[in-house]
């Protein structure tokens, strides 16, 4: 049974969840003009969303290609912060959410998206 402490940090079994977005970035130490590029965005599951991690791609599609192939092993509160073994399919994956109705921006972005606590 997992303890009403995690109900109250986390805002559902997910540790963390992704969001592919666009992003300008920049080399800080040379002159080198700023890129255009697309990131995924690790964030903690948690009120406020803190990153966590940053990748950045060339282009949507390799942004859109990683998400798929990462987020499927996204560590679980109920696994004991681990992610599944083995790692479920993308379309199991989705099942679940959709199951869960847990929101996700590219898998299940009908569920509601929880407010911030």
């Amino acid at each position: 049974m997992r303890p009403k402490i995690l109900d109250l940090l986390f805002k559902d079994d997910r540790m963390f969840v992704l969001e592919v977005c666009p992003v300008t970035t920049r080399n800080l130490t040379s002159s080198a003009t700023e890129k255009q590029e697309w990131a995924v965005i690790t964030r903690r599951n948690v009120p406020g969303y803190p990153p966590h991690r940053s990748d950045t791609f060339s282009t949507k599609a390799e942004a859109i290609e990683y998400f798929k192939k990462v987020v499927v092993e996204t560590p679980r509160i109920s696994l004991g912060n681990k992610s599944p073994v083995p790692p479920p399919d993308l379309e199991t994956y989705k099942s679940w959410l959709i199951a869960e109705n847990l929101y996700d921006p590219i898998l299940n972005p009908d569920a509601p998206v929880k407010p911030d606590a």
